[in-house]
């Protein structure tokens, strides 16, 4: 379930597309992707697409959970 925004403190927390970008040092073609694909959460308020940080910092811990424990699998796959 994702955090209510409920004070201007929660408001800092959401970003726009730029400040997604810049925060996670990808393209915005490479968020976009990401965006129309479903893999990074994301919501839209009217033509503006925003993120929340937390929901960001969440999905990169995971997905550098999972990327770690996939190349672990095929390391110890490739020695037997």
């Amino acid at each position: 379930m994702q955090k209510m925004i409920t004070s201007w403190s929660d408001m800092q927390e959401v970003l726009d597309t730029n400040e997604a970008c810049q925060y996670l040092r990808i393209a915005r073609v490479t968020l976009y992707k990401y965006v129309r694909t479903g893999q990074i959460p994301a919501t839209k308020f009217g033509s503006i697409w925003r993120f929340q940080k937390s929901a960001l910092d969440k999905w990169m811990s995971e997905r550098i959970h999972n990327d770690t424990s996939q190349r672990a699998k095929q390391q110890r796959g490739s020695r037997g």
